[in-house]
């Protein structure tokens, strides 16, 4: 670049100092031996030039062309550039533009010098074109640049944002993916990552801790519900001892109860289940599900009704599977009023899904009822420990799915999706 605009200074220079020549020596000449004299000269070099490229042009006083190469120079004094059309050549020639100098000599005729200014267009034009070729070059550059960095960072925060969504949705264990770089993006993932750590090390640890007193507690309540028995089968008991007897015993069976579904929903949550999954048919399950619930549910003043598709089959653990449909339609009995229609159903490829036309469940406690001990009967006069859902929603995690509540418009829709064969 810089060759290029030294070359275009130089040779606008040559040029600019021919012409200069040319006035210089022929102000001599008509000082030394007249106007006629000069006019002579320039006549001379029209029909034999020297140096291809010169242009000469001479007016009398009164402004009439005598002689030149040029056609009619405007009289003006100083430096001209003069467009290709001036130049008196043939029409198959290229017009090229000529730059020069015009003076009025003693006698009033007024001289022209000029040059052929081809090369001088030719490395300006060279010039821009080069700085237009750097400059598109240098954005297309930058835009490319700018376009993979911009992929690149998106990239690496669509990874930060589908792995946070993940562990999000439960899987805790995921991580974003580093590169070692030790850029914004990698200490941010570092960071991240050590925040995930430490949430999981929290859960795990109150995971055990529910675990391990489940553990300690049922093994003694089991002692006690025991004893409580022994001394109620006793003869000679008062009614009101015998009564209080038989509270203390269901007190004990709902506390051993939900001791049970802990550890059942910690065993869940381990995956150890995982590995026990076999071809399932989701239809038979169903079947026998509605078989046993269906003389329940009239007893409770429900109608249970079965639309279950023929023939449709699952990937997953038959127990498990059985306890989630059973908590489902028992959920549904247990809280909705009489008078209200429950719908076990199966379809393609491979849903479970119990909905009723009950009271249903408010949008924003809907995620709220899965999680452990939550009851949406803030009292908890009625029976229950708030684990029917929980223990649903690790099952539906178990087998790649998640526990999906939608409103029935009235009433609620619980489905799950598995996975077909």
């Amino acid at each position: 670049m810089l060759n290029l605009l030294a070359t275009n200074h130089a040779l606008e220079d040559q040029l600019r100092s021919r012409v200069h020549d040319d006035f210089n020596s022929f102000s001599d000449e008509a000082e030394s031996e007249g106007t006629d004299s000069v006019i002579k000269e320039i006549s001379e070099r029209i029909a034999k030039p020297t140096f291809p490229g010169s242009y000469f042009y001479v007016a009398d006083s009164n402004g009439k062309r005598l002689l030149g190469n040029l056609k009619d120079v405007p009289i003006a004094f100083g430096w001209q550039r003069l467009p290709g059309t001036f130049a008196d050549k043939p029409a198959r020639e290229p017009a090229h533009e000529v730059w020069g100098q015009g003076k009025v000599f003693p006698g009033g005729y007024f001289v022209f010098v000029g040059q052929d200014a081809y090369r001088v267009n030719v490395a300006e034009n060279t010039l821009i074109m080069s700085y237009l070729g750097s400059g598109v070059l240098a954005i297309v550059a930058a835009l490319a640049a700018g376009l993979l960095l911009s992929r690149g960072f998106l990239s690496r925060i669509d990874a930060i944002n589908h792995t946070s969504q993940s562990i999000m949705q439960g899987h805790l264990k995921q991580r974003i993916a580093t590169r070692g770089t030790s850029d914004e993006i990698d200490n941010l993932s570092n960071n991240l990552n050590r925040l995930f750590d430490s949430n999981q090390a929290l859960l795990d640890s109150l995971q055990h801790v529910t675990v391990n007193i489940a553990h300690d507690l049922r093994t003694p309540l089991s002692r006690l519900r025991n004893r409580l028995e022994e001394i109620q089968q006793q003869s000679g008991l008062p009614p009101r001892s015998k009564q209080r007897l038989n509270e203390a015993i269901a007190d004990s069976d709902q506390l051993l109860a939900t001791f049970s579904a802990l550890l059942r929903i910690a065993q869940i949550e381990s995956g150890s289940r995982k590995k026990a999954f076999t071809n399932i048919s989701l239809t038979e399950l169903a079947e026998k599900v509605f078989a046993i619930y269906h003389a329940v549910a009239e007893d409770e003043g429900h109608t249970l009704v079965a639309k279950i598709a023929p023939d449709i089959k699952c990937l997953g653990d038959t127990e498990l599977l059985f306890q989630l449909c059973v908590n489902l339609v028992e959920n549904a009995i247990r809280h909705t009023p009489n008078g209200t229609e429950i719908i076990l159903r199966i379809k393609c490829p491979a849903t479970l899904e119990v909905s009723d036309n009950g009271r249903g469940i408010d949008a924003k406690q809907r995620s709220k009822v899965q999680e452990r001990f939550y009851r949406l009967e803030q009292s908890r006069t009625t029976p229950g420990n708030g684990l029917g859902l929980a223990l649903v929603a690790a099952i539906a995690a178990l087998h790649g799915s998640s526990l999906a509540l939608e409103d029935n418009g009235p009433g609620l829709i619980t489905s799950i999706a598995l996975q077909p064969i």
